[in-house]
């Protein structure tokens, strides 16, 4: 399973510290790659609409949350925004922000 994390947008962004996280299950500790893919099983990733708790016209400075995953022929991909309002995103974003300051995307 690909995961991808692209957070955009907000007050003060500055691109350079918002790079792209991108996590291959394949690819790294068996028990972290658990971990990921038990989070978007919880949060029924591949029914989620494409876009969750878009803005109110008008607003400004959000920041965008967009995620895709792609498991086998699988490829799904959600965008919203803060505040994040689903524990199971949440923890998906988390884990995934917390992954990348302990070993940063190449």
């Amino acid at each position: 399973m690909k995961i991808t994390l692209i957070r955009s947008g907000g007050l003060a962004y500055i691109p350079a510290l918002n790079k792209p996280i991108s996590i291959d299950t394949a690819l790294i500790d068996s028990k972290i790659a658990n971990e990921l893919e038990t989070l978007i099983q919880k949060a029924r990733f591949f029914n989620l609409p494409e876009h969750i708790n878009t803005p109110k016209k008008g607003a400004a400075d959000h920041r965008i949350y967009t995620i895709t995953v792609q498991d086998g022929p699988r490829t799904h991909t959600i965008q919203f925004i803060d505040p994040i309002i689903d524990p199971a995103l949440i923890g998906i974003v988390s884990r995934l922000e917390a992954l990348a300051r302990t070993s940063p995307p190449k």
